[in-house]
């Protein structure tokens, strides 16, 4: 973009969109001028200060068209000078001190709204804490509740199998008995009557 697209009105711009937006208000300015009625100084005050609370203008040429309104509403002696809103400025300037030949515009300063980085760590972190508590509260359910030894229930789980293995035991040694005395044998001798048995 050349020099002669951004300059506006004798204004030079950083930007295309700055340089369009000028030539907008410019076209507001001569319209506003072409059907602004200087005899009437009530309504110059009017439009004058519904212009500055909106804040329609933004560039050089809308400020200058302000100040140029604010100075000529001054001169009417009809006006109070505290009805006159001043004009606010949307942009902060500084100057070097040192120097008076030196005197640069600071940069443009946009508050940003602060994010409290504080209370966003909290709540991420007390969100993870609380679905860390419940799987270890579920974990913990599950492994009590399991028919599988683990690491809480290994010594109930042995005892368990190995009392029903001794019941079982107990179980066939009475049946295997029983059934010795059904058949007149008895348990020990077995092996020395059938050997008596045979001679």
């Amino acid at each position: 973009m050349s020099e002669k697209d951004l300059t506006v009105d004798g204004y030079l711009f950083n930007s295309s969109s700055d340089a369009e937006n000028a030539r907008n208000e410019l076209k507001n300015i001569a319209y506003i001028k072409e059907h602004l009625d200087k005899n009437n100084p009530e309504s110059v005050l009017k439009i004058y200060n519904k212009l500055v609370t909106k804040r329609i203008f933004s560039t050089p040429p809308g400020y200058r068209f302000l100040k140029d309104l604010q100075e000529l509403l001054l001169t009417y002696p009809s006006i109070v000078p505290e009805d006159v809103l001043p004009l606010p400025l949307s942009f902060m300037m500084s100057f070097d001190k040192d120097s008076d030949t030196s005197r640069k515009p600071a940069k443009k300063v946009i508050p940003m709204e602060k994010k409290d980085v504080n209370k966003e760590r909290f709540f991420v972190s007390a969100v993870i804490n609380v679905v860390l508590v419940i799987a270890i509260v579920a974990m913990l359910v599950l492994t009590l509740n399991s028919d599988q030894p683990n690491i809480l229930n290994y010594e109930t789980a042995i005892q368990n199998r190995y009392s029903t293995w001794e019941q079982e035991l107990a179980e066939r040694e009475k049946a295997v008995k029983e059934k010795e005395r059904a058949l007149g044998v008895e348990g020990g001798s077995s092996d020395g009557s059938d050997q008596g048995a045979g001679r």
